[in-house]
């Protein structure tokens, strides 16, 4: 019972590990893509808006893979197995 217990607490903290990159990542690409914009909205005022969104709404979907490689990197340092993906669940 104890090890089911310690399991699942150890999925749950690579859980939370992988959050928190992942919205340290987003911002960090976030903030990026907001200096990338102000770039060309000096240059060209009139793609400034569009640029902005574009690489802000992109931002979500570019950091997924940079924090899942960035979490799976800090689980393996401190000394952990990653958790795979339940075969039941495919």
């Amino acid at each position: 019972m104890a090890i089911a217990v310690c399991r699942s607490g150890e999925n749950a903290a690579q859980a939370l590990t992988l959050m928190i990159v992942y919205i340290l990542t987003t911002v960090t690409v976030q903030a990026v893509g907001f200096l990338i914009s102000r770039l060309v909205d000096y240059q060209f005022p009139t793609l400034g808006l569009m640029t902005f969104l574009v690489l802000y709404l992109g931002a979500f979907g570019i950091a997924w893979p940079i924090a899942v490689r960035i979490a799976e990197w800090a689980i393996r340092r401190s000394g952990h197995q990653i958790e795979k993906a339940d075969a039941r669940a495919i």
